[in-house]
């Protein structure tokens, strides 16, 4: 699997995601209440780095990647908010889990932006609902009275590779007092089920200057000592010394007993557009402590069970419309590797594909979500 090739994007290309989105309208409150495959290194290399470069050679994700050094005439915000929740969980029905990364918009869109109440947001979205899709991009604005609906949209391609949408149902609801919960009702064709979320971080960003670059870093912040150490060990903050912008994020997937974070790392030296990669970083939590865990900590890693989850993946793409599935396939060493881009929600586990992995870099990033259930007894870790 060609898991260390260099990933060019420009800058507008860079906000596309294949897998979907909801739009969502979101009320000033959410605002007011809260205040990376490749590592950094292989993110700024040139694009000439050949495709089938090992992974392995990326860095841990549970250490720092180099010492943290603040940039210079940093300017630091309030960047957005971080939710987990359920839809349709009751007594005779477990439901369905969902996180929702919603991000702030950059101050000069604020100020560009001349309705004071409608500031465009951004951000990311999972759930792990039975024959549902795994992530959506999000789009929408703030609304007053701290009332907000979002409606799924995902965009993805037909069959020939044109793009498409599909909507899908609509939350409806309302904050709590204090802005750290939200319920209300999911709807879609008639049904309805209610839903209710957490607010469990914030995210900050921080700009300031690297050199000659300039250095954009955003990442999240829950308050738990613990797991807000996990966050700082996926922290690079610095540019290579070619670069002259840089950005990176850290992406919050899950928190819990469990966390699941992924970062990216874009970066420009020149030409037409820059480039960028992800990593991830999954730990759980236990008597010691947080450990890092691999995907050999998640499946049982033999031939049979990496073929069984070869076949899901390539199948996965392929329904995401990936023109080059089958390169999405992973190595034995994949399995072991740390830094490997792939993130745990609920019962599935996500892989994370940079533009010319799996396709032409018009097609984007991609992702290949699995369900451990369908893997088999293959893939089931021994009992001890």
């Amino acid at each position: 699997m060609h898991r260390q090739a260099v990933h060019c994007l420009a800058h507008s290309a860079a906000r596309k995601s294949a897998g979907g989105g909801v739009f969502v309208t979101l009320m000033a409150a959410v605002c007011a209440v809260g205040s990376a495959h490749a590592a950094g290194e292989a993110a700024s290399a040139p694009s000439t780095a050949p495709a089938s470069a090992s992974a392995a050679s990326a860095p841990v994700a549970s250490t720092p990647a180099t010492p943290l050094t603040k940039p210079q005439d940093p300017r630091e915000r309030h960047a957005g908010t971080f939710w987990q929740g359920t839809v349709g969980k009751g007594a005779d029905n477990p439901g369905w889990n969902v996180w929702l990364s919603v991000y702030d918009p950059p101050p000069k869109a604020r100020d560009q932006d001349k309705d004071p109440v409608a500031d465009t947001l951004t951000g990311d979205a999972y759930d792990d609902r039975p024959q549902g899709r795994t992530m959506w991009t999000i789009e929408g604005r703030n609304a007053p009275e701290r009332r907000f609906v979002w409606r799924e949209r995902a965009d993805a391609l037909d069959p020939s590779g044109q793009p498409m949408v599909r909507e899908g149902g609509t939350l409806s609801g309302a904050l709590s007092a204090d802005g750290t919960a939200a319920t209300g009702t999911w709807s879609d064709g008639g049904r309805s089920q209610p839903f209710t979320l957490k607010r469990v971080a914030r995210y900050r960003e921080v700009t300031g200057t690297a050199g000659q670059a300039t250095i954009t870093e955003r990442y999240p912040v829950t308050g738990d000592a613990a797991v807000d150490a996990l966050v700082q060990s996926l922290r690079i903050n610095r540019c290579d010394q070619y670069d002259t912008e840089c950005v990176i994020r850290i992406s919050a997937v899950g928190l819990g007993d469990t966390v699941s974070l992924l970062r990216m790392v874009w970066a420009y030296s020149g030409g037409a557009h820059g480039n960028y990669g992800f990593t991830a970083g999954n730990w759980r939590r236990g008597a010691q402590g947080f450990q890092p865990i691999t995907l050999a900590d998640v499946l049982n890693p033999t031939p049979t069970c990496l073929q069984s989850f070869n076949t899901q993946i390539v199948d996965a793409l392929k329904r995401e419309g990936a023109p080059e599935a089958t390169r999405g396939v992973l190595k034995e060493k994949d399995l072991r590797n740390q830094a490997f881009p792939f993130t745990l929600q609920g019962d599935r586990i996500v892989v994370h594909y940079g533009p010319y992995e799996v396709g032409p870099y018009s097609s984007g990033a991609f992702r290949a979500a699995v369900r451990v259930d369908d893997l088999g007894a293959a893939c089931k870790r021994p009992t001890t």
